[in-house]
């Protein structure tokens, strides 16, 4: 593949390769765990389900209402750093640029902002300084987790003030 398409091509595979064993690892589990009808137990849902509905949501709105009316980088790529994180998988620039849903230069200027507020940090190969990956500070995965758990608990309380 990398005589043909070179290493982006590769990277593009991977990233197509990962995106889809993931929805088929959601369809399973949701398949799997759905309760049958008559059946009152709850699927138990925690943080990062609720990271990829949202991440899986906001990319419906812009597909099916108005791509350019809710772009929302920022969010996108932290949403697809946290899931990524928990799945123990390296997320390039270029895939960050791609997962934020807007230009590559609007993207980068959003990475260089977020690095700046020490939200996210930038890891370069020690073999090959062209590819840099990025990841959560501690700091923002732990705010993220308090986001997602107020959330939750909202969910699980609606009518709480």
């Amino acid at each position: 593949m990398e005589d043909k398409l070179g290493v982006r091509g590769t990277e593009l595979f991977d990233e197509v390769d990962a995106r889809l064993s993931e929805i088929k690892r959601l369809f399973t589990q949701f398949a799997g765990d759905a309760p049958s009808p008559g059946d009152s137990r709850k699927t138990p849902f925690g943080r990062l389900d609720l990271a990829r509905i949202i991440l899986w949501g906001r990319a419906l709105l812009e597909r099916e209402v108005a791509q350019d009316l809710f772009a929302d980088p920022a969010f996108n790529i932290l949403l697809t750093l946290y899931v990524s994180r928990a799945d123990g998988k390296d997320v390039s620039t270029s895939a960050a640029c791609t997962a934020s849903g807007v230009p590559t230069t609007t993207a980068l200027r959003w990475i260089n902002a977020l690095a700046r507020r020490g939200m996210i940090h930038k890891r370069s190969l020690a073999t090959d300084r062209r590819f840099t990956y990025l990841e959560l500070s501690e700091k923002t995965g732990a705010a993220l987790d308090r986001y997602f758990d107020l959330i939750l608990d909202r969910a699980a309380h609606p009518t709480a003030p």
